[in-house]
């Protein structure tokens, strides 16, 4: 009897062992020779399964990015880069793919699990949707609504200025790119929630919080492939994690006082504040939008995004012009020069709107913008009923309905046809070439192109004119004195891995500078 149970038993393990085999086989036909996209050119792993990507996401940390570009070297401008996705590497067919109102483009879902907040626009997979949720949010970073934030960006460099004086003589070495965080955090979270988390106040700029958003990034490549690992974590003893991930229990803490705020916020009701006033969330719980919108978990997401999004891509950013900047004597001092005839005009700072005239500032700010990325991975669109056309120069290429297709600001900025040296720091190509801003793709474009552009754009510029009207080089007379680099080099700067945004060698100290 009970031979013939362990028969029975054995039968249907191997029953069971065939049907997975002949599924993984049908699977493997399917996808290389019946599949919509089998007529793609890319490597046939990568056709696969999604595990190829998760290789160079996961074990080489951030690496798919430029094994995408190796393959469009060997495949041509179009690649299947996995089962189900594409990519595009041709600039000139950016507009086409992002721009357009008229164009129904949604998200995809599968590269949505890295923002860990599935009810913010970012996350918002549907068009329809991403426009109701987007549209609320326009109105707070408008050019117009941005002009009347340069009040709080403009007490916060003060902040800033008065702590890098504390350093002066002081032989230490100062992050500037920990303090750049503190910067655009207290902006944001001041703006967003009518409260700033005054970081710029904290002795070390709170460097935890930098070292955080470095963590966040790092769980990008794990939270695509690994789609159960959050709540994993969460069931997990917090000592076993927090040595897994030490950022895990910063970044809940994080969310934690996101969600307080909200609730805060709404639990207070409307203001007799006027509009203008109001902080983000002030006003988003008195607006229109449907109930269903403005619950508390809904807006702590949106919160959650705000915060991260708006400090660590313009910090980086402020980080890698300033490291060129005082790499370079000439450039420093030919902006120098622009902003001194600003200053002989008034001894007020410079207001926004006066400094976006500046050529030569504008241009430094295109090319920190070039070579810092924002998002340095790719965005996928999905066009959910149409074929989307592409021509790669030999051949039109019909991409299904429903189809991902990314491009990535990275490949675009490292284009040597459009930018000849493009690992050089060069402002003077945007001076004698205008046609290339098309080109700068940092903060993507269309209506899901990054909505704080406007106010990325204005602490760029307030913030580079506020520090280098104050510090020169040791042969410039300047206001608070010398700022000279501090064991850094180009390597600190440049991108190493694509983690959502572009992340640097893994043992690097940040842009670190002596003030004397």
């Amino acid at each position: 009897m009970m031979s013939l149970l362990a028969s029975f038993q054995l039968y249907w393990i191997v029953i069971l062992g065939a049907a997975v085999l002949f599924y993984l086989i049908g699977r493997t036909f399917y996808r290389l020779h019946f599949s919509p996209l089998a007529k793609f050119p890319g490597p046939k792993l990568a056709a696969l399964t999604l595990w190829y990507e998760g290789y160079y996401d996961i074990v080489k940390r951030g690496q798919y990015t430029f094994e995408i570009g190796r393959m469009h070297e060997k495949y041509g401008p179009i690649v299947r880069i996995s089962p189900f996705e594409l990519h595009i590497n041709d600039p000139e067919y950016y507009d086409e793919l992002y721009n357009g109102v008229s164009k129904k483009r949604d998200k995809y879902p599968w590269a949505l699990k890295i923002f860990g907040a599935p009810d913010a626009a970012i996350a918002t997979t549907r068009h329809d949707h991403h426009r109701l949720r987007r549209g609320a949010m326009n109105q707070f970073f408008s050019k117009a609504s941005v002009r009347r934030v340069e009040p709080i960006i403009q007490k916060n460099l003060e902040k800033l200025l008065i702590r890098l004086r504390g350093f002066q003589h002081s032989c230490k070495p100062i992050a500037l790119n920990t303090a750049f965080t503190a910067f655009t955090s207290d902006v944001i979270t001041e703006y967003s929630f009518g409260r700033s988390y005054n970081y710029l106040d904290q002795e070390d700029f709170n460097l935890a919080f930098s070292e955080l958003m470095l963590g966040v990034h790092k769980m990008t490549g794990i939270l695509k492939h690994v789609p159960g690992i959050i709540p994993l974590m969460e069931a997990l003893p917090n000592r076993l994690v927090t040595r897994l991930n030490p950022a895990r229990n910063a970044f809940l803490d994080l969310q934690s006082n996101i969600k307080a705020q909200i609730k805060d916020i709404n639990d207070r009701g409307s203001s007799d504040c006027e509009k203008a006033s109001l902080s983000i969330f002030e006003a988003l719980t008195q607006s229109n939008l449907p109930d269903s919108e403005k619950t508390v978990t809904r807006l702590s997401a949106e919160g959650q995004v705000l915060v991260i999004a708006g400090t660590e891509t313009t910090a980086w950013t402020l980080s890698v012009i300033t490291f060129y900047l005082l790499s370079n004597p000439p450039m420093l001092r030919r902006l120098r020069d622009e902003l001194d005839q600003v200053a002989a005009e008034s001894s007020e700072p410079a207001t926004c709107t006066r400094l976006e005239k500046l050529p030569y500032l504008t241009a430094i700010i295109k090319e920190g913008l070039r070579l810092s990325y924002g998002v340095s991975t790719r965005l996928q669109r999905v066009s959910p009923d149409k074929v989307i056309e592409f021509f790669d120069g030999k051949r039109d290429w019909e991409i299904p309905p429903g189809t991902p297709v990314g491009m990535t600001s990275t490949l675009i900025h490292q284009n040597p046809t459009i930018f000849p040296s493009p690992h050089e720091f060069c402002p003077e190509r945007w001076l004698e070439n205008p046609r290339l801003d098309r080109y700068l793709v940092s903060f993507s474009k269309g209506s899901r192109q990054c909505l704080g552009m406007n106010l990325a754009y204005t602490e760029l510029y307030l913030c580079l004119a506020c520090i280098f009207s104050e510090y020169g080089l040791n042969d410039q007379k300047s206001p608070g004195g010398e700022m000279a680099l501090y064991e850094t080099t180009k390597e600190d700067v440049e991108i190493q891995f694509d983690q959502f945004v572009a992340i640097p060698k893994a043992d690097t100290k940040g842009v670190r500078v002596l003030i004397t």
